[in-house]
């Protein structure tokens, strides 16, 4: 099974990159046959939708020629912008499993985060939102204060993941539960989630895929874990020695304290915030447990 972690922070080193830190050592604790990867935009390239429709191009070019010249393994190009949403284009299509932790900026999303879930929408153009959804979650993080909420950054994310292939199932609110040194300092809320007011452009989100056994997957499910860390949520032991020559998995870090090495840093081998194709995530989290 494959996971994906979208970290929706600007910042290499808040709360949020704290709180992905964490998600992703449980992934690998909890199911280490599992693959997982972490996307944080913090490191990324990504350029806003520029609304050309030059995806619904791309789409139907690749649906009349469908083989075209390109290598067996080559994916048809989503997007005509070439920069690191192209590989996170690869993550989401691999992904069983979409993880988004995002922190509240004035009740919605931060603006590096929305760019990239509005490249989401060359998968309008495909039949991704009228197939079966697969499962995914939003982790919501923030200093508190903001007497209004974080229902816009609810929607959007539900919208564009859906759009993409992908129900929200749950959301988990951390506002005013995680310190400024990323510490956990209270449990996760269970934020209610409306139910949606009907199929329209994006599909049913009332069918995620089925596991392998053929029941419909949750959050109790034992092939996915439940991933609600407490206050009492510790650094894997290990986590603050090298990575593993042979799982190739573990990064390395340590996930809470003044020891943790910022995300992007050259010790951890992420990309630059300048972008590029060079410092394009090198599938940064795609370790096997």
């Amino acid at each position: 099974m494959n996971r994906l972690i979208i970290v929706g922070s600007p910042r290499t080193d808040g709360r949020s990159a704290h709180l992905a830190d964490l998600l992703f050592e449980s992934c690998i604790d909890e199911c280490p046959d599992d693959e997982v990867a972490l996307a944080p935009v913090s490191t990324l390239a990504i350029e806003p939708c520029q609304g050309c429709d030059g995806c619904k191009a791309l789409v139907e070019r690749a649906t009349r020629e469908p083989d075209g010249d390109k290598a067996e393994d080559e994916a048809p190009p989503r997007c005509v912008i070439d920069d690191d949403m192209t590989e996170v284009y690869e993550l989401i299509d691999a992904a069983d499993e979409l993880v988004v932790v995002s922190p509240v900026y004035f009740a919605g999303a931060p603006a590096q985060l929305k760019a990239l879930l509005d490249r989401l929408q060359p998968y309008f153009w495909t039949d991704a939102r009228h197939r079966g959804k697969r499962p995914a979650t939003l982790h919501v993080v923030g200093e508190g204060g903001d007497p209004h909420g974080f229902e816009p950054l609810v929607g959007v994310v539900r919208s564009s993941l859906s759009c993409a292939g992908f129900a929200l199932e749950r959301v988990l609110d951390w506002v005013g539960r995680i310190d400024e040194n990323g510490e956990i300092t209270a449990e996760a809320v269970e934020h209610p989630l409306a139910s949606p007011p009907g199929a329209g452009a994006f599909g049913s989100e009332a069918s995620v895929s089925a596991t392998d056994d053929g029941e419909t997957a949750s959050p109790a499910s034992p092939t996915r874990p439940a991933l609600r860390l407490s206050s009492e949520a510790k650094a894997p032991q290990g986590a603050s020695e090298a990575p593993s020559a042979k799982s190739g998995n573990r990064s390395g870090r340590n996930a809470s304290g003044a020891n943790r090495p910022k995300q992007g840093s050259q010790k951890q081998g992420r990309p630059k915030q300048s972008g590029g194709k060079q410092n394009r995530p090198k599938q940064n989290g795609k370790r096997r447990g």
